[in-house]
Order: structure tokens, then sequence, then C-alpha cells
């Protein structure tokens, strides 16, 4: 009986960790982008891998006058130059001085 117990909870386990280990599950999860999760704003200022933002609008109201964008794949910054407008949609805030997020798209505004 003892080793019932054991054999199940073994098995449970391992279920648990491989379902824990799904990555699919975190990029379902940014298919949409929320209408509620965009900033606006200005850039003061591009990295290799981020940039930084003047929020402009509400955005500003919310958060910081600035806030650093990192993003996953540097492709999405090469149309990016300073000074230019951007709506942003990212994951969420992290807080710091200034605070930070992860870019999930990344749109130029014409004016």
């Amino acid at each position: 009986m003892m080793r019932k117990s054991a054999c199940f909870l073994l098995m449970v386990s391992i279920i648990l960790v491989l379902y824990g280990c799904d990555d699919r599950r975190s990029e379902r999860a940014y298919e949409d982008f929320s209408s509620e999760k965009f900033i606006q704003g200005k850039v003061l200022q591009k990295r290799n891998k981020g940039i930084t933002l003047e929020l402009t609008d509400q955005s500003g109201q919310r958060f910081s006058d600035t806030i650093h964008v990192g993003v996953k794949d540097e492709e999405m910054l090469n149309h990016i130059e300073e000074g230019y407008n951007l709506s942003v949609w990212y994951d969420f805030i992290r807080e710091s001085n200034p605070p930070k997020t992860t870019a999930l798209k990344i749109e130029i505004i014409m004016n």
C-alpha cells in the first residue's frame, strides 16, 4: 500500500513539473494585446535592447514621466529613432526608478 501511494505521488509530481515547463502557455498569454496595457511616449534614448520613453497623454499620469522599455527581439527597434512618438503594448510594469517594462508590440505614431 505504501509503495502505491509513493508511486502515485511521484507520478503526480512529474506531471505538475512537466506542465509548469510548458512554454506555450506564456506565448498564448500575449496573443491578444489589451487596449488597457499600452503606453504612448516620445523616444528619448535608443539602446541595443530597449528605449527610454518620455510618457505623453494619460500614460504619464498613471506611471512616471519616463519609462525604460526593453525588447526581446532587437528587430522591433530597427525603424525606431530618437524623437519618434510611439504606442507600446507591454506585459507589466516593474516598479523601479524609472519604471521598466517589456514591449510586446511597438507602433510608430504618425503626426
